[in-house]
């Protein structure tokens, strides 16, 4: 009796603990852990391999896979070192870390955090493309530059859906302008002159208030005029003066409605006031010159 007894029990115990036996995972789960585990091998392709049959038409279900994809992707970019690419590994990883993203629709993926952080450090790196650009500008990068600030800004637009980048993208467009400025003192070529007034017409078309590109444009502009007239010498010919003197005088024309733009901007600031006079001067305007001269006396005594 009292071993039938123990055997029943022993019936009960298994009947209760049998089903919280460990079950094996899933098969996506399982490529998965080889693909993290391939991944920090270093042997991202394989990794890449036992992901692939759950990339092909992702629902919320292979989430995970697309964000392990994107991260493994964002790893190889890194080992590779690949700047100012707008293709490859850094894209692809920007798309996969979307999707996943995306999929998740809850929001509550315990893995979220890990793929919005690594998708702002890939929208970095186009910034930082965007930087390493202008600091070795070449005439005809712009709209390549252009484009990668537009990665960078959709990375970030998708991370902060209240992102303005207004005031970024101005400061690319000014700071192409400088880069064009040293080009033109080095070449003296035309081209890269409209180069710079091209640049700062853009970064005033985005922030027309902003008064460093108002000022920098009008200054420029003047200056082209100052050049030429400076450029005559004795073996000047009469039609080549006429000529320059009319080419001068048309931009000291396209140069003031910027100097007085940047007087509205901040009235009263000496130095513009000081280029309002020497442009009125320079177009013989002698009553707007002799204002402008009042004016600059009176800011420099506040």
């Amino acid at each position: 009796m009292r071993s039938l007894s123990l055997i029943w029990m022993c019936a009960v115990a298994l009947a209760v603990t049998g089903p919280c036996w460990a079950q094996p995972g899933s098969a996506q789960d399982l490529a998965i852990e080889r693909a993290i585990a391939l991944g920090k091998a270093g042997q991202f392709e394989e990794g890449l391999a036992q992901l692939n049959p759950y990339l092909q038409a992702p629902s919320a279900s292979e989430a995970k896979a697309c964000y392990v994809a994107g991260f493994l992707l964002k790893e190889r970019f890194k080992k590779e070192n690949m700047p100012g690419s707008l293709s490859g590994d850094r894209a692809e990883a920007v798309r996969w870390l979307r999707q996943a993203l995306d999929l998740d629709v809850r929001r509550v993926a315990p893995w979220r955090n890990s793929a919005e952080k690594a998708l702002g450090y890939l929208g970095g790196t186009y910034f930082d493309d965007v930087v390493l650009g202008v600091d070795a500008f070449e005439p005809g990068q712009e709209a390549r530059i252009l484009e990668l600030f537009e990665a960078h800004e959709s990375v970030a637009s998708y991370l902060d859906a209240n992102l303005d980048a207004t005031a970024e993208r101005t400061e690319v467009h000014k700071n192409m302008a400088r880069a064009y400025r040293q080009w033109f003192e080095a070449t003296g070529d035309e081209a890269h002159f409209e180069g710079i007034v091209s640049q700062y017409e853009q970064a005033l078309a985005l922030s027309p208030r902003d008064m460093t590109a108002t000022y920098n444009l009008a200054v420029n502009i003047y200056n082209r005029g100052v050049a030429q007239i400076n450029a005559m010498d004795e073996n000047t010919t009469l039609p080549e003066i006429l000529a320059i003197n009319e080419s001068s005088r048309a931009l000291f024309e396209r140069a003031l409605p910027w100097f007085e733009q940047a007087d509205v901007l901040q009235p009263n600031r000496p130095e513009t006031l000081r280029g309002l006079m020497i442009v009125h001067h320079a177009l013989f305007h002698p009553e707007q010159e002799e204002a402008y001269r009042v004016q600059l006396e009176k800011a420099l005594t506040r």
